[in-house]
This record gives C-alpha cells, structure tokens and sequence, in this order.
C-alpha cells in the first residue's frame, strides 16, 4: 500500500540511505553525495516521504519561505520507476505545500533529463540571468496570468532587462489589473519569475511609477526570484 507519509521515522531514513548506496554502488547515481541534507531535513521536519507497506520508497527535501517552497532533492527508489508512483508522490506532496500556505513552489533539474518529469507534473521552465541551471516552477493556486494587449485602465508592466534599456523594448509581460471592491486587492494574486534588476511599470488611476523590480513601491513578496503580488497598495514590502 503506498502512502504518503509527513512525518517519517529513523528507519525510514536508514532506509533510504541503503538505496542510495546501493544505487550509487551499481551506477554512480543519485543523491548519495547530498547526503547531509536528508537527515537535516528529517531533523527540520522538512522530508515527504513515499512509503509502501511502511518501507520508504521515494523523498522529497523542500524549504518553505513564507509563500515560496523550493524542493531541493526528490527521488524514487530506482527499481520502482517509470510505474506511476513518482508522479503521485509529488502532486500529493504539492497539495501538502498548498495546504501550508505555499503559492509557488520552484526547483531546478538534477539530472538535467528530469526536466521531462517535472513537465508532466506540471512545472515550467525559467531563465534566471546568469545561471545556467535548468529551474523550473509551479504555481499551486489559479494566479493572474500576464496577457497580449492593454484592455484595462489599471496596468502592470514587466520588461526582461533594466531599465536603460526599455526605451527600444517593448514590455515582455502585462497583466490588465482587477480588484475587489476596496479597489486595490487584486481578484487573483500575480506570482511570476521576475529577476530583481528587471524594469517594472505600475499604471493607475492615471498614475505612472517605474522602476526595478527591487525598488519598486509595491507590496511584493521579498523572497528573490517570483514577483508575488496580492494588492496594489502602492507600498514597498
């Protein structure tokens, strides 16, 4: 019986440190070189865990930060692979992350091939500049997604660069903004890669402010990768 399993034991972590060896032993693969951070996140109540018949089966390391969770190592037991069990296991493990109050959840791929994996679990792509990892993310609630033309008055605009250079770029991303009825929490929050030094631009109620993704006087989440917006209260976090 496979479960998924919060709060796993001592000897589910001996189990997977046999595995691990093991694999590491037959192939030279795995994540028996992180090592240390398993029992750490066992320690921190920070591991999902996969369980069949209580036998540990396949982990997940992960980190919360307020909004934002970053899964740092995920694995399923090589001789039970390609079976359908991964996938369930982190879908699970995201609905838990949810539960938690977790928007967004990012990683990057390690191996690289696992990038098709987290594809189908739903993850996408994106370019953090100077990083050549593959990262990937995911957002665990239904967001406001960015859009192809202005069709509001209120508008939110995002360019991939800095700001000396949005004279001869269009923006890459807008989103036409809507509110509840105190006319500045958003209806859908905006969570979105955004890198610090990008150029952002806020139009509202005829009222233009543009500056870098860092400094710009909204109340953003301060978390270093992901713009995640909820209201425009025209305040810095």
């Amino acid at each position: 019986m496979l479960k998924l399993e919060l709060n796993p034991k001592n000897e589910h972590i001996s189990q997977i440190e046999n595995w691990l060896k093991e694999e590491w032993n037959e192939s030279k693969s795995g994540f028996l070189t992180d090592w240390d951070m398993i029992p750490e996140s066992f320690a921190e109540n920070r591991l999902s865990l996969l369980t069949e018949n209580d036998k540990a089966i396949g982990f997940a390391v992960y980190r919360i930060c307020d909004d934002l969770a970053v899964i740092d190592i995920a694995e399923l037991k090589p001789a039970l692979r390609k079976k359908g069990f991964a996938k369930k296991f982190i879908l699970e493990t995201l609905e838990f992350l949810k539960s938690k109050n977790v928007l967004v959840v990012k990683l990057f791929c390690s191996p690289e091939i696992s990038e098709g994996f987290w594809n189908k679990c739903g993850f996408k792509k994106f370019d953090i500049p100077n990083d050549n990892k593959i990262n990937m993310y995911k957002v665990l609630l239904s967001e406001l997604k960015p859009c192809e033309r202005i069709q509001s008055n209120d508008v939110l605009k995002l360019w991939d660069c800095e700001p000396y250079q949005t004279d001869r770029n269009e923006p890459k991303w807008i989103w036409n903004l809507e509110y509840e009825t105190d006319n500045k929490t958003l209806t859908k929050p905006i969570v979105f890669p955004a890198y610090k030094d990008w150029q952002l631009e806020l139009e509202k109620d005829g009222t233009v402010i543009k500056n870098k993704v860092k400094y710009f006087p909204l109340d953003l989440s301060d978390n270093g990768t992901f713009m995640i917006i909820r209201e425009i209260s025209e305040r810095k976090h």
